[in-house]
């Protein structure tokens, strides 16, 4: 490859590098302050709410990195105008779309490790944030077992508690199993329920199968249409916690739960909408990159784009894009479209914008 190739390529990771850099730590100072304010309510040491910020940093570059990218790609066009090095690039004869391959290149390799980060890393590291969030911040029970068909908690000195799955919002839960033990670590009760509702204050399960183990080995079997379970904990340590968070899950893992419960007669249609929003955000960084090269190029000439303005062009493009992001997920998770399309719907069409604009280049 050419000497210009990596000299343009450098400038637009310098740049990227430096744009990410800020908005993520104006981004955490913002939320550091927000969140110092609930987690000093537990008497959190300062250490944990450190780390806890440290686990959330994946997730948020993921986020952050179109924006970088945009705004990256439009300053460095203005730098190279502001220097005349676009004039004489196109004085030895490269045309925009010569100029523009490393910008692609860069482009292709953001969007890339974005993949790389929404597929693996980010899903376990949300998952250590919200161990240390909710287990050694907030003192709630630690899960035995945590896995998208179950979870285990111990709620008591002797009991355990399985749920097979949690709505989104955390007031029902489907597949409750609650073991009562005794000394010496003797099954003494199980009760289990097919479904679970919070209704004033109280867990009222439908479909009740009460098994009290005797003394003697015999089990006593009561069925109820309807009976009340006193769990420790609320819908909202529920929803923060013990619910299928798509966002939680490998896309690997979160394939399977989809195929698990289609199997199981359930409505897939969120689950399927955020697995192809994660694939299609990953390449967001690339359609970013397009953008900014075809905005900063659209007309010859000696028009420099400065800083004041390049930040203002990737507030606006960016609070647009998320917009059309926001209801095409709406769309998909309600049924209105299907999941793919409204997943990929607000990629697509920036994409046909900035393709548009990068052939209009004169």
């Amino acid at each position: 490859m050419s000497k210009i190739f990596w000299y343009v390529l450098g400038k637009v990771a310098r740049n990227f590098l430096l744009c990410l850099a800020t908005v993520l730590t104006i981004y955490i100072v913002v939320d550091f302050f927000e969140k110092l304010r609930k987690f000093s309510k537990f008497d959190a040491d300062l250490s944990l709410i450190l780390s806890f910020f440290v686990y959330r940093i994946p997730e948020i570059m993921y986020l952050l990195a179109p924006l970088g990218a945009l705004m990256a790609s439009i300053l460095t066009v203005g730098g190279l105008r502001r220097t005349r090095e676009i004039t004489a690039m196109r004085s030895c004869g490269l045309s925009f779309y010569e100029i523009a391959v490393p910008f692609f290149a860069f482009g292709m390799l953001v969007s890339a490790m974005s993949f790389g980060l929404t597929s693996v890393v980010i899903p376990l590291a949300n998952q250590q944030a919200e161990y240390v969030e909710m287990v050694l911040i907030k003192q709630k029970p630690e899960a035995l077992l945590s896995a998208p068909d179950r979870l285990w908690l111990r709620v008591g000195p002797t009991e355990l508690l399985r749920i097979d799955a949690v709505e989104p919002d955390g007031k029902s839960l489907t597949g409750v199993h609650h073991y009562t033990l005794s000394d010496p670590f003797r099954l003494s009760e199980i009760v289990e329920a097919a479904r679970g509702t919070f209704v004033q204050g109280t867990w009222m399960m439908e479909q009740v199968v009460q098994r009290q183990v005797k003394n003697d080995g015999r089990v006593a079997i009561t069925e109820l249409p309807h009976d009340t379970l006193a769990l420790p904990l609320m819908p909202k340590d529920f929803q923060n916690w013990m619910s299928q968070n798509p966002k939680n899950m490998t896309l690997e893992t979160l394939k399977a739960y989809i195929k698990r419960i289609k199997m199981d007669g359930h409505n897939p249609q969120r689950y399927v909408t955020d697995y192809w929003a994660r694939v299609a955000f990953a390449m967001v960084p690339l359609v970013m990159t397009l953008l900014g090269i075809s905005i900063s190029l659209r007309e010859s000439g000696l028009r420099t784009v400065g800083a004041a303005k390049g930040v203002g062009q990737t507030l606006a493009i960016g609070f647009l894009f998320w917009a059309a992001h926001s209801v095409g997920m709406v769309l998909g998770q309600n049924g209105a479209v299907l999941p793919i399309v409204g997943a990929w719907i607000a990629t697509v069409m920036f994409l046909m914008v900035g393709v548009n604009l990068f052939l209009k280049l004169k």
